[in-house]
């Protein structure tokens, strides 16, 4: 199983939110390139890239800083305020290996075959669950999709690999929702899912990859120490 170290950005410092509450934002750095080098360092090849700012906005504001992201060497995934096909298409063009859609799908699943027609497994369907339904726009706005269905209909379109996070465990700490990671690989266990969302221990890693996850994100956890990123490399048996 992969783990995708989480660099959030907003306002080009590194930070955190909990549960998706702008009001509630930690700062842990305002060098988003030196942490992404230590990763790398580290022995990571994935950095997981959020655009928070972009994700409130509507529209990227960090594209700048894919470049010398990409030149760390690792391979970056990334998302947040990419709600159109030119804005997918330039987080790629600026440095992306993947990204990640949500309110561009959930907003338009006519569309979304043509894009994983075009793009393949580089566009990552993004699936926030809150209160048992799927969340879009930044977490901001409320959907009645139930997140099983949702899934099965984009698997249905061409998706492949799917983040899924939990938002009631996002910055918490409190461990992943097992209980939704078990019941989507249930109805769709050809899915590929990397779970985010309150991972914070080597247990909680070894749980999602004995469920059959394909990756898991940390982030606070990393951060304040509460994750060993060298004992989860080892644990994992492979780089990050």
């Amino acid at each position: 199983m992969i783990l995708y170290p989480a660099i959030d950005l907003y306002e080009g410092r590194v930070v955190r939110l909990r549960q998706g509450d702008y009001d509630r934002l930690t700062a842990y750095g305002d060098d988003p390139v030196a942490q992404a080098r230590l990763f790398a360092e580290a022995g990571c090849t994935w950095l997981h890239v959020v655009d928070l700012e972009g994700a409130r906005a509507g529209e990227p504001r960090h594209l700048h800083l894919l470049p010398a992201l990409a030149e760390t060497g690792l391979s970056i995934q990334y998302g947040g305020g990419l709600r159109s096909r030119e804005a997918l298409s330039s987080a790629l063009r600026a440095g992306a290996t993947r990204v990640m859609a949500g309110s561009l799908l959930v907003r338009d699943m006519t569309g979304a075959a043509r894009l994983f027609d075009q793009w393949g497994e580089a566009i990552v369907a993004a699936v926030d669950v809150r209160d048992g339904a799927v969340a879009f726009g930044g977490w901001i706005e409320q959907s009645d999709l139930d997140p099983k269905g949702f899934l099965e209909k984009l698997l249905s379109l061409g998706a492949r690999r799917f983040l899924v996070t939990s938002v009631a465990r996002d910055g918490t700490g409190q461990g992943p929702d097992m209980e939704l990671y078990r019941s989507l690989l249930a109805t769709s266990p050809s899915a590929a899912l990397i779970a985010a969302g309150g991972v914070a221990s080597v247990e909680d890693l070894l749980s999602l990859r004995d469920l059959g996850l394909e990756g898991a994100v940390a982030g606070r956890s990393l951060y304040e120490g509460i994750l060993s990123l060298v004992e989860a490399l080892e644990a994992l048996g492979r780089p990050c």
